[in-house]
């Protein structure tokens, strides 16, 4: 995500770690929350954003808010 159908909406990030040239990083997301909003019945999923590189070491995490159309 996001892909057809959905939006990007915000995105938070905490850079916990350098990441140097040559690192191999592999970024991974977790549905943290759905909701709906009653105005206009969008649909929102809150989401878990986490990059690990090569070592299994976290170097990037936050949150972002997904519009589902």
């Amino acid at each position: 995500m996001p892909g057809p159908g959905a939006l990007y909406v915000s995105q938070t990030s905490n850079f916990r770690k350098p990441v140097f040239l040559g690192d191999t990083l592999t970024a991974t997301v977790e549905v943290l929350e759905k909701f709906t909003k009653k105005e206009g019945m969008l649909k929102f999923l809150k989401l878990s954003t986490v990059v690990t590189n090569q070592n299994g070491v976290v170097v990037t995490d936050g949150e972002a808010l997904v519009i589902i159309m």
